[in-house]
């Protein structure tokens, strides 16, 4: 609110409470009050000068549900609803709901059914539900968002109809049919799996619906990991039909649904996914996507089988291809596939070869700190021969390039140095958690993901603020493997959950977290239902 607004509302409210005699604590107070204002803006300042005051509380309802009742302004019937819904008494739950009028098209009483099933939802009781579903038919799209979003939040079962019709109502805008898929995933109903998966693969107008469906189908769990599956593997010919009619590739659903299974850590899709990184298909770019998510999807999983097949495709010169198998071995972890990525390191621009010199850094331990000096003494050669070759950042001064990527080679040894002091030392690796060098932090988090102990938990829970995008995925992943493990593990994350919270919500919009908060929103769920 503008300062000049609020100190507009301030004067207001002291001119309506002025003079007045009688405690401000008690109901009588503010019943006077009004009684006495004629006008409904003066008893609009009224309902919120006493939800300012520190006043409000239980003892008032009585005067407050008799005020609803008998209020004809929708505006003031609105201000009354936000004062019942910061009680959140169960006795509000008749007078808000015998308040709404859902068959208007009034623009005020719009506002008053918005801010009615807001207070409806605030109350958290399942009873609400049938009011609230009702509301779902509403002229006014604002009223809708706030009957979806309580709807969720109640896990209102008995609206799953409405909402599955609501998400896929292609004549209401597309932002409705968003919030319609989040209130489904939050309310978790296998019925809703069906819609949820066509919304995965669907667009309109340009706008895409998959992070929205894949989020909900995660929160379903194994319903929908059963349709995932089966899509996969070609076992759903309604759904293969429906894709093939609306111009659906038919590795759409390999794609999106490795990235899914990965998520849900559910092993009956290990098979599945191994022959995945075999896939072909005419176009390099669709078999190159396949390939990369069934790869990412088996590192999440830490899938022992996938690190040969995985160590033989990591010889891809595309650097953005590559980075998806180096990260997937770099999860499962060992030495298995350090001669691979030693060979490809040796390969390809610097930026394909950084991605498998990285890769080496967070396997590795002390053996490989002489590669690292012989790859920075070859370095400044490298760089002059890219830049006549090619040109790019940096070739005005090829030396100079030269010199600051071999100074970045060399320090991957402090990774290095961590593993070679720390080993299997869950302990050790928990003190490098406070290392300066992002890539230390990401390192020792997969460290004590795969096997720290619960112990650990909150100290990875402490860090999930990490500026660095690959140290903060790192840190996700290592904690959704302690969580998912060790139950003792969720209960020590779980303290850290009102902080994470608002961690979410204060960095949602911003561009550069917006991929790996998605995995953090994933995590947050599975602590929330622990």
């Amino acid at each position: 609110m503008p300062r000049s607004l609020a100190a507009l509302s301030l004067v207001l409210a002291l001119a309506v409470l002025s003079g007045c005699k009688g405690d401000p604590k008690e109901p009588e107070y503010w019943e006077k009050k009004l009684g006495s204002a004629r006008k409904a803006d003066t008893r609009v300042q009224v309902v919120e000068a006493l939800r300012s005051s520190g006043n409000l509380q239980e003892s008032f309802l009585p005067m407050l549900h008799a005020r609803l009742a008998a209020e004809k302004r929708p505006e003031v019937r609105a201000a009354l609803a936000r004062a019942l819904g910061d009680l959140k008494h169960p006795s509000s739950l008749e007078p808000l709901q015998a308040a709404l009028d859902p068959a208007t098209t009034d623009t005020d009483t719009y506002l008053a059914n918005k801010e009615l099933a807001a207070a409806l939802g605030k109350l958290g009781d399942p009873k609400a539900a049938p009011a609230l579903t009702g509301l779902l038919k509403s002229r006014d799209n604002y009223t809708r968002i706030e009957a979806i979003q309580a709807l969720g939040a109640l896990r209102a079962s008995g609206a799953v109809e409405g909402l599955i019709q609501l998400a896929s109502d292609e004549n209401t805008e597309p932002f409705l049919n968003k919030k319609a898929i989040e209130a489904l995933g939050r309310i978790g109903d296998a019925r809703a799996v069906p819609l949820l998966m066509r919304m995965l693969t669907r667009e309109r107008q340009g706008i895409s619906f998959y992070v929205e469906s894949s989020f909900a189908l995660y929160q379903l769990g194994t319903p929908a990991a059963d349709a995932l599956l089966a899509a996969m593997e070609g076992r759903d010919p309604e759904l293969s039909r429906w894709a093939k009619k609306n111009g659906v590739h038919a590795a759409s659903y390999v794609m999106k649904g490795a990235q899914i299974l990965g998520d849900l850590r559910d092993r009956r899709a290990e098979s599945a996914l191994l022959k995945q990184l075999a896939f072909k298909d005419e176009d390099p770019r669709i078999q190159a996507l396949v390939r990369m998510q069934a790869a990412e999807a088996l590192g999440r999983m830490r899938t022992s089988a996938a690190v040969r097949p995985i160590s033989a495709l990591v010889a891809e010169e595309d650097p953005t291809v590559r980075t998806s198998y180096v990260r997937a071995l770099v999860l499962l972890g060992g030495r298995e596939a350090l001669p691979a990525l030693e060979k490809a390191a040796s390969k390809g621009d610097w930026y394909t070869r950084e991605v498998a010199m990285r890769g080496v850094a967070m396997l590795g331990d002390a053996r490989e700190q002489p590669l690292f000096t012989k790859w920075a003494q070859a370095e400044p050669a490298l760089a002059a021969r890219e830049c006549a070759e090619y040109g790019g950042d940096g070739c005005e001064a090829p030396d100079a390039l030269g010199v600051k990527r071999a100074e970045e080679l060399l320090r991957y040894g402090k990774v290095l140095e961590a593993a070679k002091a720390c080993g299997v030392e869950a302990d050790c690796w928990a003190q490098k958690l406070g290392d300066k060098d992002a890539r230390v932090v990401e390192r020792a988090a997969l460290a004590l993901g795969r096997g720290g102990g619960a112990q650990h938990a909150a100290a990875m829970a402490g860090r999930l603020s990490e500026k660095d995008l690959d140290a903060r995925f790192a840190l996700i992943q290592g904690l959704d493997w302690l969580v998912g493990d060790s139950k003792e593990a969720a209960a020590k994350a779980r303290e850290a959950l009102p902080k994470l919270q608002a961690q979410l919500a204060e960095e949602k919009g911003n561009s550069h977290f917006v991929k790996v908060n998605e995995d953090l929103r994933r995590l947050l769920f599975r602590l929330e239902r622990a």
